[in-house]
């Protein structure tokens, strides 16, 4: 008997959101998708960091009369266009499963890896301090890293070739085991065992409905002959 514990993850496949609908669409069959937000950290050094500028912009200015408004108030807003710019460009880690490729976008920056140039997937552990910070990050031996602030140390290590060089590239996941999985299952061929997300589950299959029929009559007849 199989240890269950030892199972391969389910994979659930949930409804694209309008940005992976928009761009994130590689033409394949969708094995899989993973989503991870920024936490309240990430939240609060960017406000920090905008109040701060804003704080130093009004001081800077403090008795300088009328004629200071305006330059003040330029200032201000582009702080705060490019706060917010910062804040949406790595407010978001995606990574989207095909069977043609692996698609990572954090914000709006990321490798499409093709499914046939990776050697491997595997979920692991890591520490942070080896690419020196989160984000978008490159360490001195070349790994790639797409990680952010309250991912658990947990990643998936893809390993790919360009060309004649092998490429390492460590995206954070929440799920890295399923993740690891979905990538394994596309680049084998093999068959996926995946559930819709309960938004898809809704939908209708006249196929299986018209066999559970089927079954349905079956059960009353019998029941009816013993009768």
């Amino acid at each position: 008997m199989p240890d269950d514990d030892h199972k391969p993850p389910t994979l659930v496949v949930r409804p694209a959101d309008e940005y992976e609908a928009a761009y994130m669409g590689d033409g394949g069959q969708i094995i899989y998708r993973d989503k991870i937000p920024a936490n309240w950290i990430w939240h609060a050094i960017i406000g920090g960091i905008w109040a701060f500028s804003m704080g130093a912009i009004l001081l800077s200015g403090w008795g300088a009369g009328a004629a200071a408004i305006w330059p003040l108030a330029i200032s201000g807003l582009l702080t705060t266009l490019m706060m917010f710019a910062l804040w949406a460009l790595f407010a978001v880690l995606r990574v989207t499963v095909s069977d043609e490729h692996v698609h990572i976008q954090y914000g709006l920056f990321g490798p499409k890896i093709a499914m046939s140039a990776i050697d491997s997937a595997e979920a692991v552990d890591y520490d942070w301090k080896k690419f020196g910070g989160w984000g978008i990050r490159r360490a001195r031996d070349g790994e790639w890293a797409y990680n952010m602030v309250g991912d658990a140390g947990r990643a998936v290590r893809i390993r790919h070739r360009d060309g004649d060089k092998l490429k390492s590239v460590l995206v954070a996941s929440k799920e890295p085991e399923a993740l690891a999985t979905a990538i394994a299952k596309a680049r084998s061929g093999g068959r996926v065992r995946v559930r819709q997300s309960a938004v898809r589950v809704a939908e209708a299959d006249p196929v299986a409905e018209a066999e559970a029929e089927a079954e349905r009559m079956a059960a009353a007849e019998n029941e009816n002959s013993v009768q």
